[in-house]
């Protein structure tokens, strides 16, 4: 985990060359990195040496951070022209997570040439040194240079000094609210401590880290489900391994937890032993529940059984897929504080759920207490507190997200999913514990309970809230009348209110294709959680067409659906990110209903082939989803779900780049080649010698397994 703050030490030898060289020094230099691949000049270069000031140079590195190719050309040549020491990780996208203007972003920090460089260099090398060397009359003077510069100038100062300070921004919005417009050296101070107090022992860009992957909606947040882990279970290695100086082992600096577990015979699997190695009937019940913990989990890490040490979110679980002595569980650090003296004692078990003591035991101490607040008021599901008296947790009614998107590539069965929200939230049941009931859902949504809407470009707020709409009245000889009329929000909002004791959903499916501000106008305010009804905070507006106030009732929750080949979750309109908490749907090769033997055609290999070759080619947003292959069990299955749905998508994908459509399929025979040759005559213009097409849909090797294996075996498996 590591390397996903290697950008971390990199910047910050940049800034401390750029400081100790100075002015001429980053001129000259600047000038001779690569910055594009073609003749056009970098923005950067326009106006002159004495403008190419430290805070432009940064965010300019910044935005052209944003993909792989421009890394491999630009960050080598900045390695080579300020002689750096250090190689930053361009192949890794997780390792580029920080603020990056888009490439339409003004990224200059000066007005066209008539800024002020020398009060910009003097906050830089105020900035390099830390917070305390910054100074209130120069940060405030270099605020005034530009129109509302909080979150460009508080950006750049973290991406130069990224232990130290924090972005003023939306993604920081998640944690605490932003300051208000008189924003101020002593404000940003104040709300940077206050930042910084939610996230214990944290370093800024740790924080960073985990707001970025919250706001895009990547990484859940499930504080209902808690594991443990010991400090000092390694058997015979011993010692602690929070933070003891030993580089490749220590959980804090490293970002991980593991444990070796008990040896065979006693309950646990060994270091070493693959997952079809291991025999119950020999070693005994697999007590180190390691293979359990999901992106999204917390683990509470402690020492002994009175020590609390820290608190961190799952990020990957390497003993989901092996389990082995160097499997390591990844975490995001979000409470780093150690205490000496819990109110409780924990678990002894080396690794384990956590139980009701445990939770006691960190819930109620607090250095903790704070971060269990906040992980429950940004989380995907909420339990109820542990009850002291019988020592169990009380869970009469699981507390759902008022607002939830599901989001993933297509296939990936997120209106399938939507519907078993819906009834989680209708009974008050985990996701997990759901009973699904389509019989119960059809009842529920003739019943108005459960309300669904699919969002589209000419979607309005006269569809969903209320408007005046034309109708034919008989009245006056079937002429065109108006009326004012509900929409479907209003609809069930108004069912919701008048129901207080039951909870209503409404699905919105394709929510990021409709226009948000035009569909939600004012009311985008009214749907989060501390502005409902009977909240602290409530609140009410004035409808335009009716005149009547109007409020969003507590119990109406909203499922969204997203996919995210049509649009990327950083693509969403900012007001809508922020008021829905999101639930990462991808593909699941190993999905039961797929078959691994159709007619000798291993369907999920076949799958995860295609996505890993696309993630690389493409993005992992444009994956190809399991539902396309599930049930597909005869050959004139697998050739129609290809021929009708995979194939087209790919297509879609890769805009007809017959070489990729290709590249994804193994180089089978469903892309066909034609040469052109004989087909225009020399004095013709110059014409491509090959084009490329879709095989026949009659062709028999539809139909063929061998084009099927082609897609996942390698050259050898396939002559074998």
């Amino acid at each position: 985990m590591n390397e996903i703050y290697a950008w971390v030490p990199w910047f910050q030898e940049l800034a401390g060359k750029i400081e100790e060289g100075g002015e001429e020094y980053l001129a000259e230099a600047a000038k001779k990195v690569a910055w594009r691949d073609d003749d056009k000049k970098q923005a950067l270069l326009d106006y002159g040496d004495e403008n190419i000031d430290p805070f432009s140079f940064f965010y300019t590195l910044a935005q052209r951070s944003q993909d792989r190719r421009s890394r491999k050309r630009i960050y080598p040549s900045i390695v080579k022209e300020f002689k750096m020491k250090r190689q930053p990780p361009v192949e890794s996208d997780e390792g580029f997570i920080f603020p990056t203007p888009s490439y339409r972003a003004k990224v200059l920090f000066h007005n066209n040439g008539h800024g002020n460089p020398n009060l910009l260099w003097r906050l830089f090398s105020a900035s390099v040194q830390g917070l305390e060397s910054v100074k209130s009359e120069i940060f405030d003077g270099a605020l005034d240079i530009g129109n509302d510069w909080r979150v460009k100038l508080t950006q750049a100062l973290f991406l130069i000094n990224p232990r130290q300070f924090l972005a003023c921004d939306d993604k920081m919005d998640l944690f605490v609210e932003l300051p208000t417009a008189d924003f101020d050296w002593e404000h940003y101070k104040e709300w940077l401590q206050e930042v910084r107090g939610k996230f214990p022992g944290c370093e800024p860009y740790e924080i960073n880290h985990f707001a970025y992957l919250r706001w895009s909606g990547s990484l859940p947040v499930r504080p209902d489900r808690c594991f443990q882990v010991s400090t000092n279970a390694r058997g015979k290695d011993g010692g602690d391994f929070w933070i003891d100086n030993r580089p490749e082992l220590d959980f804090a600096p490293n970002h991980w937890v593991f444990t070796g577990g008990p040896g065979p015979g006693t309950g646990g699997r060994r270091p070493g032993m693959d997952w079809e190695e291991y025999d119950e009937s020999k070693h005994g019940s697999p007590t180190y529940l390691l293979d359990k913990p999901e992106r999204g989990d917390l683990i509470l890490v402690r020492t002994g059984t009175s020590r609390g040490r820290g608190m961190g979110i799952v990020c990957k679980n390497d003993y989901r897929d092996r389990l082995a002595a160097d499997s390591r569980i990844h975490v995001i650090w979000v409470n780093k504080r150690t205490i000496d003296k819990l109110s409780g004692q924990t678990q002894r078990l080396g690794f384990d759920k956590a139980g009701p003591k445990t939770l006691k035991a960190f819930r109620q101490t607090p250095a903790y207490a704070e971060t269990f607040a906040l992980l429950d008021r940004l989380g995907d599901v909420v339990r109820e507190e542990p009850n002291s008296s019988e020592g169990e947790v009380v869970n009469p009614k699981v507390k759902h997200p008022k607002n939830q998107i599901l989001y993933g590539p297509p296939g990936t069965g997120k209106t399938f999913h939507a519907v078993d929200r819906a009834l989680a939230i209708i009974d008050g049941v985990t996701v997990k514990d759901v009973v699904r009931n389509i019989e119960k859902f059809r009842k529920l949504r003739l019943s108005s309970q459960i309300e669904m809407a699919t969002f589209h470009q000419n979607y309005a707020y006269e569809d969903f809230i209320e408007g005046i709409r034309p109708v034919l009245s008989n009245d006056i000889g079937g002429q065109v009348g108006y009326e004012l009329r509900d929409g479907i929000f209003k609809k069930i909002a108004k069912a919701a209110g008048a129901e207080e004791d039951k909870r209503f959903v409404l699905i919105i499916d394709e929510i990021n294709r409709g226009n948000i501000a035009k569909i939600f106008g004012e009311l985008i305010t009214l749907i989060e959680e501390s502005r409902r009804l009977g909240a602290d905070d409530e609140t009410k507006v004035r409808l335009p067409y009716s005149g009547k106030s109007f409020g969003v009732p507590d119990n109406l929750y909203l499922v969204g659906t997203m996919n995210t080949a049509d649009r990327s979750i950083q693509l969403l309109d900012t007001a809508l990110r922020r008021r829905f908490t999101f639930a990462e749907l991808m593909p699941e090769p190993e999905h039961p209903l797929i078959s691994k033997d159709v007619e000798g055609v291993d369907c999920q290999a076949m799958l995860r082939m295609m996505n890993r070759r696309i993630t690389a080619l493409l993005d992992r947003e444009h994956q190809i989803g399991h539902t396309y292959l599930m049930g597909v069990d005869t050959m004139e299955k697998l050739s129609h779900a290809f021929q009708n749905k995979i194939f087209p998508l790919l297509q879609e994908y890769f805009f007809d780049d017959w070489s990729k459509i290709g590249a994804v399929l193994g180089g089978n025979d469903f892309v066909v080649e034609t040469k052109t040759a004989g087909l225009f005559r020399e004095s013709e213009q110059e014409v491509e010698e090959r084009v490329y097409q879709r095989l026949s849909h009659n062709d028999t090797k539809w139909t063929e397994p061998g084009q099927y294996r082609r897609i996942y075996e390698t050259p050898a498996e396939q002559s074998g």
